[in-house]
């Protein structure tokens, strides 16, 4: 999205930098946030341990289990005062092609762990932003769906 096509509080959250250099373990959190963004209101507990769990078992978070929840923190707080596909945008940026695709894999079972599962239209939004090939995309989300039920 363009910075014109911005509301205003959406540009200043951008202008401080939260989302310049970001590294691929604030990329995956902010893909899984957006995975279950609209499910944070009632057990957002829940749902944000879930993110942690997810995240800690992949050797790319491999640090200190207090960096990975301030980082889930961090940007779930800041969703909230941007459009969430603008951040995932942000994100998608930093990402290979495969770690792309291994992020969107990961916020397809969280939405499906969560048994709050993004719509297809979401899912194929989501994987317009990181650059997912629309025919991948449409057999991971029908592979794990699958696999889930």
């Amino acid at each position: 999205m363009k910075k014109s096509e911005m509301s205003d509080r959406e540009k200043k959250v951008f202008l401080t930098g939260l989302f310049d250099n970001l590294t691929v373990q604030d990329a995956f959190t902010i893909v899984l946030l957006y995975a279950v963004q609209s499910d944070l209101g009632g057990n957002k507990e829940e749902l944000l341990k879930l993110i942690l769990a997810v995240l800690r078992q992949d050797p790319l978070f491999n640090e200190d289990k207090s960096h990975t929840i301030s980082r889930i923190n961090k940007f779930d707080n800041s969703l909230g005062e941007v459009n969430p596909l603008n951040a995932v945008e942000s994100a998608a940026k930093v990402l290979s092609p495969e770690l792309r695709q291994k992020s969107f894999k990961l916020a397809v079972q969280i939405g499906n762990a969560a048994q709050e599962m993004r719509t297809v239209n979401n899912l194929t939004r989501l994987s317009s932003k990181l650059l997912i090939d629309k025919e991948i995309a449409a057999k991971t989300i029908n592979s794990i769906l699958k696999k889930n039920n």
